[in-house]
């Protein structure tokens, strides 16, 4: 057999193995205010307000082309046929196995649901966009952005590469990537925390206790620090704003760069350009701002 007869035998099975796909579509009768968990080996997860008292999901089930996977448009009809969704009462259950029905298969979701539902979304690859649920939830991706607007307070988000984005969160929040830059905008008082590997990390209207940490990239802060604030970022600049008739102790520290205030505030210990511990508007809970190589502000 010459080079030129097996560069064709091999290429033959590929032009074959075609993607196939396919599409489920599955209506659940729930009350107002069901639990609803979401999980997808590979795939995007959108999730959205609907009737009260139904959950509506839609699949776009994917199979990538391999010609060593030459069954892919069998199980991709299985999959369609039987979804991997299961209802007990008012809880509605979208699973994930690892088994050889959805290897090198991604499902796509779309999903509407009451505002009041009890909502977890996990997804191994792909984005997470929710808008609108009222109550905590939780939603993370191994790799992908997650971006959520007009949710529930002690709402949890977590990806392993990828931007967060989240507006109008009614209440606490804590929110964490690997890599990725975080936007988070609060609604109601509540403790935060924000964490990120590389990225940078804007935080609005704070009002509670503050955790914002980033091995690198800048941190910009807004809000009442009424309780603890801790803002730290192995290098990057840190700018915080508070209203005019904010009082807390600051203690600011940076290995390489200014620090600067438009506060008056009551020096503590000596005078260090790297270094400012005081109190404004005759002190209150403690802000920390540490950076090792940057600016810090406080405004």
């Amino acid at each position: 057999m010459n080079l030129r007869t097996l560069l064709v035998l091999l290429a033959l099975p590929t032009t074959t193995a075609l993607a196939a796909d396919g599409t489920f579509d599955k209506t659940f009768a729930v009350n107002a205010a069901p639990s609803v968990s979401i999980a997808s080996g590979s795939g995007y997860i959108h999730v959205y307000p609907g009737s009260d008292n139904q959950v509506h999901i839609i699949g776009h089930v994917h199979a990538n082309p391999n010609w060593l996977n030459s069954d892919s448009d069998a199980r991709v009809k299985q999959i369609v046929a039987s979804p991997p969704i299961e209802q007990s009462g008012n809880t509605i259950t979208v699973s994930h196995t690892d088994s050889d029905l959805f290897h090198n298969i991604s499902i796509d979701y779309d999903v509407t649901t009451p505002r009041a539902t009890t909502l977890k979304a996990r997804t191994g690859s792909g984005d997470v966009e929710i808008g609108g649920i009222e109550t905590a939830i939780t939603a993370s991706s191994g790799s992908g952005s997650i971006h959520t607007d007009n949710i529930g307070g002690n709402s949890r988000l977590e990806t392993g590469s990828g931007r967060i984005q989240a507006t109008n969160v009614h209440g606490a929040a804590s929110v964490e990537t690997g890599s990725g830059s975080i936007e988070l905008s609060l609604a109601a008082p509540g403790d935060v925390k924000a964490q990120t590997g590389s990225g940078s990390i804007h935080i609005n209207g704070v009002s509670g206790e503050l955790r914002a940490g980033a091995g690198s990239g800048s941190i910009e802060v807004e809000g009442n620090p009424t309780s603890e604030w801790r803002a730290e970022t192995g290098s990057g600049s840190i700018h915080i704003q508070t209203p005019p008739n904010a009082h807390f102790d600051l203690n600011a520290e940076t290995g390489s760069g200014s620090i600067t205030t438009d506060r008056p505030i009551v020096m503590q210990g000596s005078m260090n350009k790297h270094h400012v511990t005081g109190s404004v508007n005759g002190g209150g809970p403690t802000v920390r701002a540490s950076t090792g190589s940057g600016s810090i502000s406080i405004h």
